[in-house]
């Protein structure tokens, strides 16, 4: 395990890429690492999960509608080095080195890191899913169905794996159960129009930031159907946004995937309201208004003379209803 990375000769190009090392390693009596059908099971999740890690990173989301971009093949490549009877050795550059040739296209992916690899982000996936953060930007729940599939492996003869590169993941049956009921958990998609104003518009991934009244802020992807024209206009402006809102398994909004933005005239109040699932039990906090001087208990005391006698009491509380 001294060994980090290593530096290997692209196929296609002869271009010296730095890739770094990760090994998957599995318990059980009948483990047959080199068994087509193992393999097989295993890269099915490591070639899929990789891709939605990498591209939820990037995009905003791990699976769209239509062809996948062009970027994604070579930003999710990986290689294996090494088979063994109990241990798989992966190899994976960098982002920055595995999209070298497309240099123009990573100076746009400002939400990635180019230092770390698909691997990478696919471990970190795993980890958040694995110790069910609620809250995490790192899975969706296509990513969470894939993560699903390690429990393929366990019809091999696997009790457990493990991954390994500086920290150590485990996944067992447990843990492919805890993934699965974060999945189930997690609220369905419904349709939503909110209104706030457009900030941090990113032509790159047609991403944009919708900042509510309340300063409270919306992560948002625009379709197709919005054009980056009408998507420019409106930067800084107050807008609805009409499209589907995806949640967190804890019932916060993931992000909206917007089909319509239209600029907003008048009062935003009554849109501009946080999303929230149709069918999560609705939490105390979603219901506190902040109170004031004037509002709440505050508008009671000090409106009502304590001292007053039972007759000047009742007075006042019906002049103040």
């Amino acid at each position: 395990m001294g060994e980090r990375s290593r530096t290997i000769k692209h196929p296609a190009s002869g271009r010296q890429l730095r890739c770094a090392r990760h090994v998957l390693r599995f318990t059980g009596d009948e483990v047959a690492t080199q068994r087509a059908p193992f393999l097989r099971d295993l890269l099915d999740v490591l070639v899929d999960g990789a891709q939605q890690a990498m591209r939820l990173q990037i995009d905003g989301r791990s699976t769209a509608p239509g062809t996948p971009p062009a970027w994604l093949e070579d930003a999710a490549a990986f290689e294996i080095e090494q088979i063994e009877e109990r241990e798989i050795v992966l190899r994976a550059p960098s982002l920055a080195e595995a999209l070298s040739l497309r240099s123009r296209q990573l100076d746009l992916f400002t939400a990635a890191e180019p230092g770390r690899s698909c691997l990478d982000y696919l471990e970190d996936s795993l980890d958040d899913a694995l110790a069910g953060r609620e809250d995490s930007d790192r899975y969706d729940r296509p990513l969470m169905a894939t993560l699903e599939g390690f429990g393929r492996l366990f019809r091999h003869g696997v009790d457990s794996i493990e991954l390994v590169n500086g920290r150590t993941l485990r996944v067992d049956a447990g843990g492919i159960e805890a993934i699965r009921a974060l999945r189930q958990r997690t609220p369905e998609d419904r349709r939503v129009a909110v209104g706030g104003k457009l900030d941090a518009i990113r032509h790159s991934d047609r991403s944009f930031t919708l900042v509510l009244t309340s300063g409270e802020t919306l992560r948002g992807l625009a379709a197709e159907s919005v054009a980056p024209a009408d998507l420019a206009r409106l930067f800084g402006q107050p807008a609805i946004v009409s499209g589907i809102a995806r949640f967190r398994p804890s019932g916060k909004v993931l992000r909206i995937e917007a089909e319509r933005i239209d600029p907003a005239t008048g009062d935003l109040a009554a849109w501009s309201t946080m999303p929230r699932p149709l069918d999560m039990p609705a939490e105390p906090h979603w219901f506190r208004v902040p109170q004031g001087p004037s509002s709440g208990v505050a508008a009671i005391f000090g409106g009502i003379p304590m001292d007053d006698t039972e007759e000047e009491f009742q007075e006042a509380l019906e002049e103040l209803s």
